[in-house]
Formats: structure tokens, C-alpha cells, sequence
């Protein structure tokens, strides 16, 4: 083969590979980091899940936008720290492809984090759970990028100091994001700090329909849509 010829076809190839990320489609990027309620768990069908009505919302106002659901079951504040951070004994590492710094590649538009209580289940004090928070906030170099995080959800923990880490993790996530702070806590919670009957999917955990609605209007409360002005187009990543 000439090689005049073998460059042409090199240089066609290299144009039809994928581009980097700043090569990305011109629309809004909202991205989700979180756990079992991100990713949908208690909703059926699925698309009763917060984040599923919050796409199909979002979508209608911008049918360029794309939402990517990085949430897996199961994670902690621990799980979504920057690649290449070294937990202390007995926590475990950053979860390449599912953490802040996978978030962050995509470019987003919007931020949102959802970890309502693993923190907690995992025996997590506030200070650590609130010190993982400014490592990952830290991350946030483009000041374009707005974050939305959401308070710790109610769960039926039979340790009642673990019920009061959440109440505590509720109050600071409150006091640090401010306007910013999704309410996923109020009306979902009994006096005693539980999740209400008619919103446990059955396990004391995790939310029903009911309870997922709530969660999707208090992001659109909290400006978590932004500006963005009819498919269904979400990006769950495994």
C-alpha cells in the first residue's frame, strides 16, 4: 500500500474514533452520583424513581440535555471520593467509573449527589461523612458546575444514635449547601426520625412511588433543573 494512501486511511480512522470529553453533544449534562435510591431502587415500575421522573422532566424542557445516573446500591460517601484517595482502615476505596472524579469527566452542567444513609448503616460520625464531603466538593474546579446534594433520608435503624447521626448529617448537609440542599427528610419522617408507613416500600429503607415523588419535586424545589428549557433518555451506567 502507498503509504500516501495508508495515512489518508490513518487520518479518517482517527477522525472517527470518540472525541475526549470537551468533544462532548452541545447540551445540558446533569450527572447523578448516589446510592440505592438514585438508582431506583423501591419505585415500580422504575420509571416512578426520582431520577427517572426528574429526566423525563428535564428532557421536556430540553430535549438535548442528558442525564447519567452513576448511583449504585449499596454506597457511601467513601465510595464516591476522588480516584487515587487512600481511606483509612476499614473504609472502603473510591469506586473508579461511579465516584466524583468520574462524575466531573462528563463536564456536567449540574452535579447531584444522593447518599441518604449508608454513612450512617456503616457506623460513619458525622465530622467523617462531613470531611469526605470537602474532599469531594473540593473537586469542583469549574465554576460553571452547580452541586446539588440532598440531606440523609429517614430509615428505620433499631440503634437510635444511628436515627441521630441522620438527624445530625441532615442538619450540617443544611448548613453547608445551603440553597442548594435538596430536602429528601421533611414529611418523609416521623417524629422519632423513621421512615413514615405510607412511604417504606416494605424494608424501612427505601422509598415507594409516593415517597420517590416527593423526592423529584424537592430537586425542582431546590433549582436542581437549572435553566435547562420528548424522549426518555438516561444514562444508567453499570
Amino acid at each position: 500500500m502507498h503509504s500516501s494512501l495508508y495515512s489518508l486511511l490513518l487520518a479518517v480512522l482517527f477522525l472517527a474514533l470518540p472525541g475526549p470529553a470537551s468533544g462532548r453533544d452541545p447540551g445540558p449534562v446533569i450527572v447523578v452520583l448516589g446510592s440505592s435510591t438514585a438508582a431506583g431502587t423501591g419505585a415500580n415500575p422504575i420509571d416512578s424513581a426520582w431520577v427517572w421522573r426528574f429526566t423525563k422532566y428535564i428532557l421536556q424542557k430540553d430535549s438535548s440535555a442528558k442525564v447519567i445516573n452513576l448511583a449504585v446500591g449499596g454506597y457511601t460517601t467513601y465510595d464516591i471520593m476522588p480516584t487515587g484517595f487512600v481511606p483509612p482502615a476499614n473504609r472502603p476505596r473510591p469506586k473508579e467509573g461511579h465516584n466524583i472524579t468520574s462524575a466531573l469527566s462528563y463536564q456536567p452542567d449540574v452535579l447531584i449527589i444522593n447518599l441518604p444513609s449508608n454513612d450512617a448503616a456503616s457506623g460513619y460520625s458525622v465530622q467523617e461523612q462531613l470531611a469526605n464531603y470537602s474532599l469531594i466538593v473540593a473537586q469542583l474546579t469549574d465554576p460553571e458546575t452547580r452541586l446539588f446534594v440532598s440531606t440523609t433520608q429517614p430509615r428505620n435503624f433499631a440503634d437510635s444514635s444511628k436515627v441521630q447521626t441522620q438527624v445530625e448529617m441532615r442538619d450540617s448537609t443544611i448548613r453547608r449547601f445551603g440553597p442548594r440542599t435538596m430536602d429528601f427528610w421533611t414529611d418523609l419522617a416521623t417524629p422519632d426520625g423513621t421512615l413514615k408507613k405510607e412511604y417504606d416500600s416494605g424494608d424501612g429503607i427505601h422509598l415507594n412511588n409516593a415517597g420517590h415523588w416527593i423526592l423529584f419535586e424537592r430537586a425542582l424545589e431546590a433549582g436542581a433543573a437549572g435553566a435547562f428549557s420528548s424522549d426518555l433518555r438516561l444514562y444508567q451506567v453499570h
